[in-house]
């Protein structure tokens, strides 16, 4: 990638065959801005750099240094590529605290992500005991 923060935006951006304009929906900046930024014209405050990391799908880590290399994950370019039954939860308002989540944590390092899921791994264990348990319980 290129040494400039615009640069790299530019290059994950059109690494995913998006125009400027589905990144502006995704991150909810100006397409101009967007434009600015990755022709260097402009330097984005913190809150938008962290909007187009979280849009893009990497740690801002990724956007801001340059002597990091980083494979961009895919993504799906649409929600009409998923199943019915996820087009559905994503549609459902209650299902935005999860999707939040899972949007932080798209963003995580290796190490970070690998934590997590040990983490989750050790509290799935723990209910599945506690079913068992309850099981073991009843009359």
């Amino acid at each position: 990638m290129k040494d400039s923060f615009g640069s790299r935006v530019r290059a994950i951006r059109q690494s995913r065959s998006w125009s400027q304009q589905e990144l502006s929906m995704r991150s909810g900046i100006s397409t101009p801005h967007i434009s600015s930024i990755e022709r260097d014209k402009r330097h984005p405050s913190l809150d938008y750099a962290q909007r187009l990391a979280a849009a893009l799908g990497v740690p801002l880590h990724v956007l801001c240094d340059p002597h990091t290399a980083y494979r961009t994950p895919n993504m799906r370019n649409s929600p009409d590529e998923l199943p019915l039954s996820m087009q559905n939860f994503i549609l459902n308002e209650s299902a935005m605290p999860y999707l939040e989540a899972a949007q932080r944590m798209a963003t995580l390092s290796e190490a970070e992500a690998s934590f997590l899921r040990v983490v989750i791994e050790l509290l799935a264990q723990r209910k599945c005991l506690m079913n068992s348990d309850k099981e073991n319980r009843k009359p």
